[in-house]
C-alpha cells in the first residue's frame, strides 16, 4: 500500500516537472514568433510603401483593405498562441492531478463520432491511394438530391468497412439510413470524398460520372463551400469538431428557407464571423469574383454537357437549364466591375463601417433590385442547377434515342462567347489578351486626346486673330454697306443725275447690281 503510495508521489513529482518544461518550451516559442513576426513586419512595411507609390487609387485601395485584413490575422494568431499556451499548462495540471489518483486504470471509451468518421477517411483514403473503385448499393429510401444520395450510400458503405465498435457502428448505420439529412461530414471525410469522386472511383449508376466535376466536389469549391458552412459538434466525450450536415446542403438546393443563400454568402464574406466590415467585404468580394471568373474560363459541368450535346455524344438535353445558366454567366461578365462600386456605397454607408447578417440580406435584396441581377448569389445557384440537372439523369427523364436539339449549337457559341469576355474590362488586375487590347486601345485614345490637345494649345494664338481679323471684317462690311446704300440715294437726286448721265448711270447700276451677302460668303470661303 505505502509502496502504491509512494509511486504516486514520484509520478506526480515527474509530471510537474515535464509540465514545467513544457510551458517553458511554450513560452521560448511564443516570443521566437513574437520576434519573428516583428522582423516580418517591418520587412512588409518597406515593401508595402515601395508597391503604393507605383498603384493607382483603386489597387491601393485593395491593398489597404488586404494589409488591414492581414493585421487582424496577425493578432488572431498571437492571441490563438497565448490560447494554446494557457491551454498546455492547463492539460498539464490536469494531468499531474490525474495521476495523483489511485484509481489511474481508466476503461476504454466508446468510439466518438470523429473517431468512426477518421476511420471511414482512412478507409476511402486507402482506396484512392490503391486507385481501386469503390462499388455502392442504394441503401437510403428517403428523397435526397442526387449528390447527396452519393455521399450518404457512400459513407454508409464506409461504416460497413470498419473493425471493430460493431455494435455502435450498426446503430449509427440504422440512424443514417432512417435520417440521412442528420448524416454529417468531418472536413477531412469531405475532402477525401470530394477527391474520391473527381478521381471517377465510385461505381453507382449512369449518374455517378458526372459529379466528377460537380461544383460542390471541384478542388478550387469543396474548401469554400466546407469553410463557410460548417458547425461546430460537441460529442459524448466532449470532443468539439467542425462538421458539416446533409440538412445544410439540402437547405441549399431546396433554398429553404428563403434566406438561405444570403446566409451562405454572408458567412463567405466574413469568415464565419459575427459581423462583416468594409475592408473584409472589399477583400473577399474580389476572391470571390476571381473564383467565379475561373470557374466560367475553365471547363464545368454544365459547359462540357452543352459542349458534348452538340457533338451528339452526351445523353441529355435540357434548354431551361441551358438558358439559366446562360444568363447567370452573362449576369456576372456585365454587371460585376459596377457592382463592387454600388455595393460598398450600399452596404456601408456614413459612420457604418459593419454590418450584420439581418442588415446584409436587407441590403443585397436592394442592390440586386436595383441593378437588376443576382451576382451574389451566382455561387449557390450554380449549386443548384447543376444539381437539378444531375437529378434528371438520375430520374431517367432522358431518353438516349431522343433527337438531340440544334439549340446546343446556340448556347454553345453564346458561352465560348461570354467565356472570352473578362470581367476586368482591361483594369491592370488582369493580364490576359482581351484586357491588354483593351488596354491598348484605351491608351491610344488617351494618346490621341493628348495630341489633339497640344495642338489647340498650338493654334490657340493663330484662332484668336483669326477671330479679332472676322470681327474687323464684319466692320468694314457694315461700312461698305452703309456707302453704298448712300450712294445709291445720292445718284438718284435730280440734280446729281442731270450732271453727267453718261458716268452716273453705269456706276449707278454697278452698285445696285452688288450683293452684300454674295460677297461676304464668297469672301468667307
Amino acid at each position: 500500500m505505502f509502496a502504491k503510495l509512494g509511486n504516486a508521489k514520484m509520478t506526480v513529482y515527474f509530471s510537474l516537472i515535464n509540465s514545467n518544461f513544457l510551458f517553458e518550451c511554450n513560452q521560448l516559442y511564443m516570443r521566437n514568433i513574437t520576434y519573428d513576426l516583428q522582423i516580418k513586419a517591418i520587412a512588409q512595411i518597406k515593401i508595402q510603401k515601395q508597391i503604393q507609390i507605383a498603384m493607382n487609387p483603386l489597387q491601393q485601395l485593395y491593398l489597404q483593405a488586404i494589409i488591414k485584413h492581414q493585421e487582424q490575422e496577425k493578432v488572431k494568431q498571437e492571441e490563438q498562441v497565448q490560447k494554446q499556451s494557457n491551454e498546455i499548462l492547463k492539460q498539464q495540471q490536469l494531468l499531474s492531478l490525474m495521476s495523483y489518483s489511485p484509481n489511474n486504470l481508466i476503461e476504454k471509451k466508446a468510439w466518438s463520432l470523429i473517431d468512426i468518421q477518421n476511420r471511414v477517411t482512412q478507409y476511402f483514403q486507402q482506396q484512392v491511394l490503391r486507385k481501386q473503385v469503390v462499388t455502392i448499393k442504394n441503401c437510403i429510401e428517403y428523397h435526397l438530391p442526387y449528390f447527396l444520395n452519393v455521399l450518404g450510400n457512400l459513407i454508409i458503405h464506409g461504416l460497413d468497412q470498419i473493425q471493430g465498435e460493431t455494435e455502435q457502428i450498426a446503430l449509427l448505420k440504422t440512424q443514417f439510413i432512417a435520417q440521412p439529412t442528420k448524416i454529417t461530414m468531418s472536413s477531412s471525410l469531405f475532402q477525401t470524398l470530394s477527391l474520391l469522386l473527381r478521381s471517377q472511383l465510385v461505381q453507382y449508376d449512369k449518374g455517378t460520372p458526372y459529379l466528377s466535376k460537380f461544383l460542390i466536389f471541384r478542388d478550387d469549391f469543396c474548401d469554400i463551400f466546407f469553410n463557410t458552412l460548417y458547425q461546430y459538434s460537441i460529442s459524448t466525450n466532449q470532443q468539439v469538431s467542425q462538421q458539416l450536415s446533409f440538412n445544410q446542403l439540402n437547405s441549399m438546393i431546396k433554398k429553404v428557407p428563403e434566406d438561405v443563400w444570403g446566409t451562405f454568402i454572408f458567412k463567405m464574406l466574413s469568415q464565419q464571423q459575427q459581423k462583416l466590415n468594409k475592408d473584409q467585404f472589399l477583400v473577399q468580394f474580389n476572391q470571390y469574383t476571381v473564383n467565379m471568373n475561373n470557374f466560367f474560363k475553365k471547363s464545368n459541368l454544365i459547359f462540357d454537357v452543352v459542349e458534348n450535346t452538340v457533338k451528339q455524344t452526351a445523353q441529355m438535353h435540357n434548354d431551361s437549364i441551358f438558358q439559366e445558366y446562360l444568363l447567370i454567366m452573362g449576369s456576372f461578365k456585365a454587371t460585376t466591375q459596377d457592382f463592387l462600386r454600388k455595393a460598398t456605397s450600399v452596404y456601408f454607408e456614413e459612420n457604418n463601417d459593419e454590418i450584420d447578417l439581418n442588415e446584409f440580406n436587407i441590403r443585397t435584396q436592394r442592390i440586386h433590385k436595383q441593378m437588376n441581377c443576382s451576382i451574389l448569389y451566382i455561387l449557390p445557384m450554380l449549386l443548384q442547377i447543376e444539381s437539378h440537372m444531375i437529378d434528371m439523369i438520375q430520374q431517367d427523364r432522358y431518353n438516349e434515342n431522343t433527337q438531340v436539339k440544334n439549340s446546343s449549337n446556340y448556347y454553345l457559341k453564346m458561352i465560348e462567347k461570354l467565356k472570352n469576355k473578362c470581367v476586368y474590362n482591361g483594369e491592370d488586375e488582369c493580364n490576359c489578351k482581351k484586357c491588354q487590347c483593351i488596354r491598348r486601345n484605351r491608351n491610344s485614345a488617351k494618346e490621341s486626346q493628348r495630341k489633339k490637345r497640344e495642338a489647340l494649345e498650338k493654334i490657340g494664338p493663330l484662332q484668336d486673330a483669326y477671330e479679332e481679323l472676322q470681327k474687323k471684317v464684319k466692320v468694314i462690311e457694315n461700312e461698305n454697306e452703309t456707302l453704298r446704300q448712300l450712294l445709291t440715294e445720292v445718284f438718284k437726286h435730280p440734280t446729281v443725275s442731270q450732271l453727267s448721265p453718261e458716268f452716273i448711270e453705269p456706276l449707278t447700276k454697278v452698285i445696285q447690281d452688288t450683293d452684300p451677302v454674295q460677297h461676304s460668303s464668297s469672301y468667307e470661303c
